[in-house]
């Protein structure tokens, strides 16, 4: 929540509008660097009861899936240019001359923010290639919190007291 709020100060600040994405099945994506075997699913015929399928990517319910996928996602964002913040691993940032873009990932959501709109869009474009992702657009809903952008900046109250 700290982050979040440094975040929400800085985006209040510099007047910048925060977004939120969201990956479809993101643990899905995640490639395993270890070898993983699983019995064949149930409806798949089978002569031989001792087969098993070795897996190439991970799955939902494996220990290694939420691993797996802040790997590849956090290799995306490096790949684009952000350097992910030792403080906080789930916080990226980029920076190009005057332009700036901020990241904050949980799981599947991110909130996006930063000083350059063309940079935002380009970004936002990128991440689709890379990923199935869902725009959900300005920042309304995160970590059950809902943020409301006012006039001075943004505030944000549990999404369950009214």
């Amino acid at each position: 929540m700290t982050t979040i709020r440094t975040l929400l100060k800085v985006a209040s600040a510099r007047n910048w509008e925060l977004f939120q994405m969201d990956v479809h099945n993101a643990f899905l994506h995640g490639d395993l660097e270890e070898k993983i075997y699983m019995k064949l699913p149930s409806g798949v015929e089978n002569v031989d009861p001792s087969q098993v399928c070795k897996l190439k990517k991970s799955l939902y319910g494996l220990k290694q899936a939420p691993r797996c996928w802040f790997s590849k996602l956090s290799n995306a964002f490096i790949e684009f240019g952000f350097v992910q913040n030792y403080t906080d691993y789930s916080f990226f940032t980029y920076f190009n001359g005057s332009s700036c873009l901020y990241i904050l990932v949980y799981v599947d959501y991110f909130i996006v923010g930063g000083n350059d709109s063309k940079l935002t869009m380009e970004f936002k474009r990128y991440m689709s290639e890379c990923f199935h992702m869902k725009d959900l657009g300005p920042l309304k809903f995160f970590l059950g919190s809902k943020f409301l952008e006012e006039n001075k900046g943004y505030t944000f109250r549990n999404a369950n007291i009214p």
